[in-house]
């Protein structure tokens, strides 16, 4: 009689410790699952970026960056079609306004280098006639009228305002070919009439793991 009591006792109390430690692995799964570092939470789940977010030290990986070819060409090739025919870079940047202000830098440089060059030829041909022959045989209305030294000094001003003329030539050339690289550039830019300035409160987080901050923002708007 008493085994079979001893033996009820014991059973007893094994059916309670199943119980008890039935009742304690849930709790301890919880607890291991609580005790996860955030580091594998933010490996299995997505991690949402947002504005002034601290990315240093996060493992981040980009999938696919997309990359417009044409915008990211635009000034390059802006820049070659100028330089292969002056004012073409406008045209293919859409700034047809331009062109008048181009040929006409064009036209006057150039129209003061050829009455500048006709200058230099006329004085200089009554140079070599003026030491060439003698006074009473000379039919050019310049060496008859203005002495060698005075020659000699108009050819080498009317020659050096040719060459110098040339050189601007050379500088409007490089500047249209700069003004539609560069045009090229700003077209990337949303340009708009809004110029203000602004006063707004901030919240801002550093990182996941610190909590937000708050201040107040100063905005000056000068697109």
């Amino acid at each position: 009689m008493r085994s079979i009591r001893f033996l009820t006792v014991i059973g007893i109390m094994l059916f309670m410790s199943g119980i008890s430690t039935a009742q304690e692995d849930p709790l301890q799964e919880e607890q291991q699952q609580e005790e996860e570092s955030p580091k594998d939470k933010d490996q299995d789940e997505p991690l949402l970026l947002q504005p002034g977010m601290d990315t240093t030290g996060m493992n981040l990986q980009i999938d696919s960056i997309y990359i417009d070819e044409e915008t990211l060409n635009r000034p390059k090739k802006a820049g070659y079609l100028s330089a292969a025919f002056p004012g073409l870079g406008q045209i293919y940047n859409k700034r047809y306004w331009k062109l008048p202000i181009i040929y006409g830098a064009f036209g006057t440089v150039g129209y003061f280098i050829g009455w500048n060059n006709n200058k230099y030829q006329q004085y200089r041909n009554a140079y070599l006639l003026k030491k060439s022959f003698p006074i009473d045989e000379l039919d050019d209305p310049l060496a008859i009228e203005i002495s060698e030294d005075n020659l000699k000094r108009g050819l080498d001003y009317y020659r050096r305002n040719r060459d110098l003329l040339m050189i601007v030539l050379v500088g409007v050339y490089l500047i249209q070919v700069l003004d539609a690289h560069i045009d090229a550039h700003l077209m990337e830019f949303d340009v708009s009439e809004d110029l203000s300035f602004r006063i707004e409160p901030a919240i801002e987080q550093q990182s996941l793991w610190t909590s937000q901050q708050y201040g107040v923002k100063f905005t000056l708007n000068l697109n």
